[in-house]
């Protein structure tokens, strides 16, 4: 994706504004009403190398999930309905994409991974992917595509350390989600 879009980078509104992406499936009505009060009050709207608005997409799907503990500590779930991460095995792209998904719950009442759903990724540019949704692309049980700025060889050691001290209340599942 590049700003502009079909429209082109130096495209510019009436009002000279650029185009501005409010991506998702669909659009979290809080981000759009968001988004036209900060323009219409004449307020800068910083935007992302998507065109998306920073305030909203400027943190990842992950951060705010119920389940954030359970992938920190590598307790993954190999099927549905049960407390674990869903990112190793059931293909929740939570920690790979930018999104108010576990910040603006919907209807204020839940988002897809607190309903046991993972993230599909809806607001990344390329959705939806080519992949299977529910199976997580890994070579030897580590996820193909990492979270930004990660490399596979620290992922690794890291993710096998914590897998090691996990407490048992979370191997256990005894915590709420």
């Amino acid at each position: 994706m590049s700003p502009g879009g079909l429209l082109g980078a130096d495209f510019r509104s009436g009002l000279g504004l650029p185009v501005i992406n409010l991506a998702g499936c669909p659009c979290h009505p809080e981000v759009l009403a968001g988004t036209l009060t900060t323009l219409i009050h004449g307020h800068e709207l910083k935007l992302d190398e998507y065109q998306r608005p920073i305030p909203w997409y400027g943190m990842l799907v992950h951060q705010g999930c119920t389940r954030n503990e359970y992938h920190e500590y590598r307790v993954e779930e190999q099927d549905f309905g049960q407390k674990g991460c869903l990112f190793f095995h059931k293909g929740c792209h939570g920690p790979l994409v930018g999104g108010p998904c576990n910040r603006l719950l919907w209807n204020r009442r839940s988002s897809k991974t607190r309903a046991g759903v993972p993230c599909f990724g809806c607001t990344n540019p390329d959705f939806p992917q080519s992949a299977p949704f529910f199976e997580t692309q890994n070579i030897e049980s580590v996820p193909l595509a990492l979270p930004r700025g990660i490399s596979r060889a620290h992922y690794l050691v890291y993710k096998t350390m914590a897998a090691a001290a996990a407490p048992e209340r979370l191997k256990n599942r005894e915590t709420e989600i």
